[in-house]
């Protein structure tokens, strides 16, 4: 597992640390929860919560009921449903989305964004492959370590940053979420943090940028190769998947408003069956499912307190999106419902029955075996001259004294009588003499080299774990940190192994015990029944079907060829178009560029959405409490470089201003109509290489760095959010979730600005230092506003959705979703319709509400109505007086947000345009056909709905070649 680096939290985030260290086994219970106070949606206060990182990196966890702490920040965790029709123990064969095999209709971009060692990699290489063997284009983000096995296997490849190795030797010193103070002491943490920054960044430049993160995309590895090879071609993501402890994955999603799916080895999603697998819980006068749940916030909190401030940098600087405060953000994909694909055996652990329905264990991601594997002479000759031996093998984990472990390891295997294939790794061991009843040996496949052994020794990553259950091979877990215990005690668990052996506590004698215990008949018995059941799960393809079965097609299908996802926009009407689509109908006249926006398939609204005014009071005081401190280090940061910005602008007034003009005039020019092109019969070939070219030197240059200007600085100027965080409240069931996406969708796409708002030509100002001077003041101008904005705006809308909210905590049905904001003028009409809905139905409730009661329960549903319709005369009136200041304030924030990221905007349309180019450029003459014969149908349509001329003033141009 790719554990998270964070550094200590403030103190203000945990009090009483009144915890007992143990080293027993997580609580384990895949039974279901009893009915119980626990299944309430919104936990109780009082709570005595602390927490603190264990010697084996896992967080020690300690809950007790009966005394009131800070645990408020917690009682906003929402138990998910519990299917009583479910099985526990049903297996990944048994489950809804498997059943079918058929093929997705649209050919996405899809990039999925990893970090970790080579173990956590190899499940997504493998879910990779069967996505591009389905016709998707698939980018792997990852670390630049993994490049040629990413190009190996036959995917395309973005370096993301960051240094494995360095992050596993971290790791093994620092086994948990909080390091010690010596790293802190000798700045490894800056370090890692700035290692973290890179990696963020880099998951965002991933979603769109061109070439392979290297920024040497336009030098060709094969100078004669005329091909032209994926570091060339546009690319714009259609939807992310990721692992969790990539973290950027939400805020780039959102940013794009594309669909997220988040894919993992180990859980990461709250459940009562089993504490999250870093914590180690204990609980007091509470019973352990709610314990169980709770862990898994609690390590959101404790990562986020970590890394949140960086997070929030990459947020505001680079995304322009609202930041978030650590309540939200530790619950964000919890209560976004983003949908979740674990890949272990069900057979091993079974799916949580109070798991919804989005979310799914597959099996374990396996690549395709090397059958044509040949062993080296030396392990072919070992293997043929005496009984099976055993493995051990600790891959990518670095340990500080290799020699003390290679002692161990092979004192211990002298004691038990036994031979062994000692595996080298990262980890440099057998460096000293060997042995003659040991072989050290390099890098081989572990479907074949497992065939050869008795049994394995480990650390515990999901990857070699399920590659020595699937043969049915005892398995002996020595585990370093994050998830590796986790997986021991599974195993042990299971009868497939002995009790996890830390490896801070291993030593000869209970390591020979463990090999002991391991190849005894009935460990072997119970590995080998383990592997038959595993031999009837598909980890890969059950995922991908995952995957497949959480995206709505219709939502990304191009209206005139339904076998492309969607690009563009048109705007005011339903109709969806196409990369290629789009630019074969502007470029032939047929289309104005000023009806098209990006189309945006999904949206996410990250804003608080509290249970009542209580808590939207704390929340937003306890946000303000953690900015404020970190304001004091990073607002005269931020002041300083934007200063330095703005005077290198200043300085360079012409060079500043070509740069941004380079992105409207490349962009104006590829869509051009008057450009010479053939689009109805021969291949457009000179034009869209002249076009490639027009685009190449912007992109260079905006990827590159100058003066000094880090990519991140060149990035903090940018991107409007078109989604932010300030819509949608918690759908009551699944029909009203989609209904509140769609409306979210549909008011986002009415208000977008068109591409040409972005990319129209402008002429060169006459005093161009005046101009950049104007500017880059709006530009601080527009940032000053923001932070005085935040805080009203902020605390209004909070407690217009607490106001808005508290009604459901007594189920009054008659609770509205709350009204959408994009804007300054959908901020007003949103306050209009708060006010409006507080009074009606606040007025309404006091007959309907008693009058239902009565009807449902008598005397008492009487006397519980007329509860409800007192509460809602002083709830629902109060959301709509505190709407007023809420929405169009917030509306106000999304407006500059929209302004200061027009370049990344720019950025993401220039890869939009470029994308549809090569395409047209691929295509046939057949193929532009069918798109203006379609479009031909369509246009009629859309003038007999008078939606055309309605908004466009009848068609913009001729259309007599149609």
């Amino acid at each position: 597992m790719a554990a998270v680096v964070a550094p200590p939290p403030p103190a203000h985030t945990f009090e009483r640390l009144n915890l007992v260290r143990t080293h027993t086994l997580p609580f384990l219970d895949t039974k279901r929860p009893p009915d119980g106070p626990e299944k309430v949606r919104f936990l109780p206060d009082g709570l005595d919560t602390g927490a603190r990182v264990l010697s084996d990196g896992r967080i020690d966890i300690h809950i007790d009921q009966q005394k009131p702490t800070i645990t408020g920040l917690l009682n906003r965790i929402q138990h998910p449903d519990v299917r009583p029709d479910r099985d526990a123990e049903q297996t990944a064969e048994d489950e809804k989305p498997f059943a079918k095999d058929e093929p997705y209709p649209l050919h996405l971009n899809i990039v999925i964004q990893v970090i970790g060692s080579r173990g956590d990699i190899q499940p997504f290489v493998a879910l990779g492959c069967e996505l591009k063997a389905h016709g998707h284009r698939v980018r792997l983000a990852t670390h630049l370590t993994f490049r040629q096995f990413v190009l190996d296997s036959g995917l395309e490849f973005f370096n993301i940053g960051g240094d494995p190795t360095e992050l596993m030797a971290f790791m093994v010193k620092n086994p948990g979420l909080l390091p010690g103070f010596k790293a802190i002491r000798t700045g490894q943490i800056q370090k890692r943090r700035r290692e973290m920054r890179e990696i963020f960044n880099g998951c965002w430049r991933s979603c769109f940028e061109k070439g392979d993160g290297t920024h040497l995309h336009q030098i060709k590895e094969d100078p004669f190769d005329k091909a032209l090879d994926f570091r060339e071609r546009p690319f714009v993501a259609d939807a992310i998947i990721a692992n969790p402890p990539s973290l950027a994955h939400i805020h780039c999603a959102q940013r794009l408003g594309i669909p997220l799916h988040i894919i993992f080895t180990m859980p990461w999603s709250p459940t009562q069956s089993f504490p999250h697998p870093l914590a180690n819980v204990h609980s007091q006068n509470i019973k352990p499912t709610m314990a169980n749940f709770m862990s898994y916030n609690i390590v959101d909190v404790m990562v986020w307190e970590g890394l949140g401030d960086i997070l929030n940098t990459l947020r505001k600087n680079t995304l322009s999106l609202e930041p978030m405060d650590t309540m939200t953000a530790s619950n964000i994909l919890h209560k976004l419902q983003v949908p979740h694909t674990y890949l272990w055996s069900p057979s091993l652990l079974p799916k949580p029955p109070d798991w919804p329905e989005n979310i799914d264990v597959c099996g374990f991601g396996f690549l395709m075996p090397e059958s044509n594997y040949t062993p080296p002479p030396e392990i072919a000759a070992f293997l043929a001259s005496g009984p099976k031996p055993i493995y051990v093998g600790f891959g990518s984990i670095v340990v500080d004294n290799p020699a003390k472990l290679t002692k161990i390891i092979f004192e211990a295997v002298k004691k038990t009588g036994q031979r062994a294939l000692v595996s080298k790794g990262w980890g440099n061991l057998g460096a000293d003499e060997v042995p003659e009843n040991i072989l050290m040996i390099g890098s081989c496949p572990h479907d074949w080299l497992f065939r050869q052994v008795s049994c394995v020794i480990h650390h515990g990553g999901a990857g070699t774990t399920a590659a020595g259950l699937s043969l049915g091979r005892p398995t002996i877990i020595v585990p370093f940190f994050g998830d590796q215990q986790f997986w021991g005690s599974i195993v042990a668990r299971a009868g497939a192994g002995p009790t996890p052996i830390p490896y801070k506590r291993l030593n000869i004698q209970n390591l020979s015990d463990g090999i002991q215990k391991a190849l005894e008949t009935s460990t072997l018995d119970r590995a080998q029944a383990i592997a038959l059941k595993m031999q009837e799960e598909s980890g890969v393809r059950h995922g991908v079907r995952s995957f497949y079965r959480n995206l709505d097609p219709q939502l990304s299908r191009c209206a005139i060829l339904p076998n492309h996802p969607a690009a563009w926009h048109l705007k005011h009407t339903e109709i969806n178009l196409s990369a290629f689509a789009a630019t074969v109908l502007v470029r032939s006249g047929r289309l104005s560029p000023d009806m098209l926006v990006l189309h945006r398939p999904m949206e996410y609204d990250t804003f608080m959405d509290p249970a009542n005014p209580l808590s939207a009071g704390a929340q937003v005081l306890f946000g303000a409490l953690t900015s404020f401190i970190a304001g004091f280090v990073d607002v005269p940061r931020e002041f300083g470089t934007d200063v330095v910005t703005a005077i290198r602008a200043m300085s360079h007034p012409h060079k500043s201003y070509n740069r941004r003009a380079a992105c409207r005039d490349a962009a104006v020019s590829a869509l051009d109509p008057t450009t010479p092109a053939d689009l109805d019969g021969s291949e457009e070939t000179s034009t869209s290489t002249s076009t490639e070219n027009e685009v190449q030197p912007f992109q260079i240059e905006n990827n590159g760095q100058e003066a000094g200007e880090s990519l991140d600085e060149s990035t903090q100027e940018d991107t409007g959010d078109e989604n932010d965080d300030d819509d949608g409240g918690v759908p009551v069931n699944e029909i009203d979730r989609v209904h509140s996406r769609e409306r979210k969708r549909s008011l986002q796409l009415k208000t977008a600005k068109p591409m040409s708002s972005s990319l129209a030509p402008s002429k060169p100002p006459r005093f161009v230092f005046l101009h950049e001077t104007v500017l880059q003041g709006k530009k601080m101008s527009k940032k000053f506003a923001k932070v005085v904005l935040r805080l009203p705006a902020d605390f209004s809308l909070g407690m217009t959705r607490g106001f808005h909210n508290a009604p459901k905590l007594y189920h009054d049905s008659t609770v509205t979703e709350n009204p959408q904001v994009v804007s300054l003028k959908t901020g007003f009409t949103a306050a209009g319709e708060e006010l409006r809905d507080g009074f009606y139905y606040s007025i309404k409730g006091i007959g309907t509400h008693p009058r239902d009661g009565f009807k449902k329960e008598g005397a008492k549903g009487l006397f519980k109505g007329v509860g409800k319709a007192v509460g809602g005369l002083f709830l629902k009136p109060a959301a709509g007086l505190w709407g007023i200041a809420g929405y169009p304030l917030s509306g106000i924030l999304r407006e500059i947000n929209d302004s200061l990221g027009r370049h990344q905007k720019c950025m993401i349309i220039l890869g939009r345009i470029a994308q549809g180019v090569e395409e047209m450029k691929e295509s046939t003459a057949q193929d532009r056909a069918e798109v203006f014969t379609t479009w031909k149908q369509i246009e009629h349509d859309l003038k007999k709905s008078h939606k055309w001329h309605a908004h466009h003033g009848g068609v913009p141009t001729s259309t007599s070649s149609s």
